[in-house]
């Protein structure tokens, strides 16, 4: 019979009722080695896996052998009640959840656990995850995520083959000297306790080998100089906002405490470095970093500290930015310019393999800043701006007679031969000097390919758009009148295309 034969009642029937008639009408996937399917269940979280052993004989243990054991419990999510009498609806949830567990780590072999990985938004017996942790016995990565502090066991982890270890939300008691990682290669600690200074020094020294570390603080996580001195890091990641702490309020600063970051990583190749609670900020040459984020800025700095503790968290900023000279992707923060001044040629190096920078100007003035910012890039190629050129913040109040800006005289190496794409978001078109700047782009830069300009609405004291003040008539003269002025300039690339991207006109 052919391929595209039409099959007979019977034959139809047969394959309604299940029987196979073909080869074709076999179970294919079934009949693949136990390696793979468990490779296959391994890809989706525990929970799903398990529900496979409904399918036939076949399936019924194959999830057991799974390398990777994944578990996500969201109470709190999934409770509409009034949360005073969360924990009665949480409580057998709970204990259901840990029997499931201890029966799972009961009937399977565990040696062949790779991954373990567990959020949960409830509070989990210490007793039950050292037992867990206990038995994995050949573990490479343990992914913990929880809502509500549980100490860390650190002895259940010795002499084990662990590579990955990411703990969130978990109180981390000093390490024991009988404990090291000599394979550990990735380490994230997010909004963990410490049990002070010294025991994040001692955690680190036991990672001989580590090359990626992510870290976020938390303000109460009992460290005051936290010391990062790692030879092998390739990756290091810092987040050091402290979302819980209002920056801007020093009543909630506590009085006499001094925050200090000290890095040494020589052999680092990507930085992400978000601070705003060190005083302190001290780094050693990292030549090989070739991809930077930095967002360093101490806001307190401005109204709590000595005229001499502004300036030595400026220089600290500067010492970043001189720690990195070879970098080729930049990408700065807002705030973090306020803390380099306004002469940046004279206080930053020359960053000769720049090609990407990235850079946020918030109160700072990028009118001032940018040409700075140009001549020490050589080898720009790309430049964007996600805050705009002027921030729209300070649009009202901000005064052009008293901050005269005049485009430089020499026109920067990277705007002549090497700047191809520039980026500019938030313009409004209605601060003269943004317009100058992007004039200036346009006119100097020889090599532009293409240059995008998101344009937005913004009434003159920087707030939401007032329509009965500013109308409709006035904003499409102002959209008109924008473009007109882009569109008729000299260009100094004749291939260069203009892109500017306006938002819906709101009646």
């Amino acid at each position: 019979m052919g391929l595209n034969s039409p099959r007979t009642s019977s034959e139809k029937k047969k394959m309604f009722e299940g029987e196979e008639t073909t080869t074709e009408a076999q179970d294919r996937i079934s009949q693949l080695p136990d390696a793979i399917l468990c490779h296959m269940l391994s890809l989706l979280p525990t929970k799903l896996a398990a529900q496979t052993g409904i399918l036939s004989k076949r399936w019924r243990d194959v999830w057991l052998s799974i390398p990777a054991l994944e578990f996500q419990m969201h109470l709190r999510a999934n409770y509409e009640g009034d949360m005073t009498a969360f924990d009665s609806f949480a409580k057998p949830k709970i204990e259901s959840f840990t029997n499931f567990l201890d029966r799972l780590f009961a009937i399977r072999d565990t040696s062949s656990i790779k991954k373990f990985r567990l959020v949960f938004d409830h509070q989990v017996d210490s007793r039950c995850l050292n037992n867990w942790l206990s038995a994995l016995h050949n573990i490479q990565e343990i992914d913990l995520e929880l809502l509500v502090q549980r100490e860390f066991p650190w002895s259940p982890l010795a002499d084990k083959l662990l590579e990955i270890l990411k703990l969130s939300c978990i109180s981390l008691p000093n390490i024991p000297s009988s404990v090291s990682f000599p394979r550990l290669k990735v380490l994230h600690l997010h909004s963990a306790t410490y049990v002070d200074d010294a025991s994040v020094e001692k955690l680190l020294s036991s990672c001989p080998v580590l090359e990626d570390l992510q870290i976020s603080r938390w303000q109460w996580d009992n460290v005051r100089n936290f010391v990062i001195a790692v030879p092998s890091l390739k990756r290091l990641t810092l987040d050091f906002s402290t979302p819980e702490m209002d920056l801007y309020d020093g009543d909630d600063y506590e009085d006499g405490v001094e925050y200090k970051l000290i890095i040494t990583a020589p052999n680092l190749e990507y930085l992400n470095l978000i601070d705003y609670m060190s005083d302190s900020i001290q780094v050693s040459s990292m030549t090989r970093v070739t991809e930077s984020r930095l967002s360093v800025y101490k806001i307190l700095t401005c109204v709590q500290r000595t005229a001499e503790q502004t300036s030595n968290y400026e220089s600290n900023v500067r010492e970043i930015f001189r720690s990195i000279p070879n970098v080729k992707h930049l990408t700065i923060g807002e705030f973090t310019m306020n803390s380099l001044g306004e002469s940046l040629d004279s206080r930053l190096p020359v960053f000769q393999n720049l090609v990407h920078l990235e850079i946020s100007f918030y109160v700072a003035n990028g009118a001032i800043l940018l040409p700075s910012l140009l001549k020490i890039s050589p080898k720009l190629e790309s430049l964007i701006l996600p805050q705009g050129i002027t921030s729209p913040n300070v649009i009202g109040w901000f005064n052009p007679e008293e901050n005269q800006v005049k485009p430089p005289q020499d026109v920067p190496e990277c705007l002549l031969f090497r700047l191809k794409n520039v980026e500019i978001s938030r313009i409004t078109g209605r601060v003269e000097e943004e317009v100058e700047v992007l004039i200036y782009l346009l006119g100097n830069a020889m090599v532009l390919e293409k240059m995008t300009i998101w344009y937005e609405e913004y009434y003159v004291s920087g707030g939401p758009m007032d329509t009965t003040n500013y109308p409709t008539a006035r904003r499409v003269q102002d959209r008109l009148s924008f473009t007109d002025k882009l569109m008729n300039c000299t260009r100094g690339s004749a291939a260069c295309q203009l892109d500017i991207q306006m938002p819906e006109l709101q009646l």
